[in-house]
């Protein structure tokens, strides 16, 4: 009995011992990897506002989607025609935006909304670098600061300039300013500074805050053609100065509840793209800007846009015929229908 149990017990344990053997044999041949992460499956850390740099200006008229009609084209009394295969590359200001929309929306035969596909608006800094790198054939401005100026002859290039509308270059303040107008002498005491509060001009006990835009914007540009230098404009602080036209403008609506803000654009831009209710436009020497007052060239601080190009432009280039087409009629038309001021080539 005893040697039968001893028997049995040596046979379980053989078992035993092959089936732990075959397990670790099993373990062996067919081990789990362990993957050690490459650098490329770690995730690269989201760049932050100092790391992304400042975009370029597009310069290309790539459209962005299909015309949802055919172009139909435009042919010049030179016997030039324009298509969207010739066009010229187009850039310019906010402000002048929807005068060359329309522009060449009747002169390809597309409607405004196709025509954009092909029409850049990289606003006045950009218009002018891309002009004088040669990314851009003509721009839709206002004259160039000095610094764009002696950009472009630093480049080895000199700008022509081409008149095409009328305007004027304004301020506004909160609609709850009892202030209507101020003189330009008053103007130019405001924007150097001397003059703090609009009670020194004739308004409540209110400091003035003047609200400035960056450097080589077109407004910022105006400011210093129009009513002082710019080394005896008052540097703004860093919450008084904005980076777009809209800005200045809602700025001055909304700032803190109060009537002491103050700043400065374009009329067009005030009066048809972005205005508000909560301002006014301020007059200067008692005259208010308006369509009327512009035209008649009452308004003190009159503002000429500009086609601008390269002297260097050919004079064969089909940039030249469409100068010369909205220099006349049909771009006096055009400006009125679309709220501008034509200029009077007269």
């Amino acid at each position: 009995m005893n040697a039968k149990r001893l028997l049995w017990g040596l046979l379980l344990l053989v078992v035993l011992i092959s089936a732990a053997a075959c397990t670790k044999n099993e373990t062996k041949n067919d081990p789990t990897p362990t993957v050690e992460p490459k650098a490329t499956d770690i995730p690269a850390p989201e760049p932050t506002a100092t790391d992304t740099p400042a975009p370029e200006p597009t310069a290309t008229p790539e459209p962005t989607a299909t015309p949802t009609e055919a172009p139909k084209g435009f042919t010049f009394p030179s016997g030039k025609t324009l298509t969207t295969e010739n066009l010229p590359v187009v850039d310019g200001a906010l402000a002048l935006e929807p005068f060359y929309d329309a522009v060449f929306a009747e002169l390809l035969g597309l409607s405004v909304e196709d025509a954009k596909l092909f029409l850049p608006c990289n606003n006045t800094p950009g218009a002018y670098k891309n002009l004088t790198e040669g990314k851009a054939d003509m721009i839709f401005c206002a004259l160039p600061s000095d610094d764009q100026v002696a950009a472009a002859k630093e480049a080895g290039v000199e700008f022509e300039y081409h008149t095409i509308l009328s305007g004027g270059f304004v301020f506004f303040v909160s609609r709850e300013n009892p202030v209507d107008s101020i003189t330009q002498e008053q103007l130019q005491g405001i924007v150097s500074g001397k003059i703090k509060n609009w009670k020194e001009v004739g308004g409540d006990d209110e400091p003035i805050v003047l609200f400035q835009r960056n450097e080589g914007s077109g407004s910022q540009t105006g400011l210093y053609r129009y009513v002082l230098p710019k080394d005896q404009v008052m540097k703004p602080l860093l919450e008084t100065q904005v980076d777009d036209m809209a800005g200045a403008i809602d700025k001055v609506a909304d700032y803190d509840n109060g009537k002491g803000a103050m700043s400065f654009s374009y009329y067009y831009y005030v009066a048809n793209m972005h205005g508000s209710e909560k301002i006014k436009l301020l007059g200067i020497d008692g005259v208010v800007p308006s369509d009327e007052t512009i035209s008649k060239g009452q308004y003190p601080f009159l503002n000429f846009s500009q086609i601008v190009t390269r002297k260097d432009l050919p004079e064969d280039s089909i940039v030249r015929d469409i100068i010369a087409w909205v220099q006349g009629e049909n771009g006096a038309r055009i400006a009125r229908e679309n709220g501008y001021v034509p200029y009077d080539m007269q």
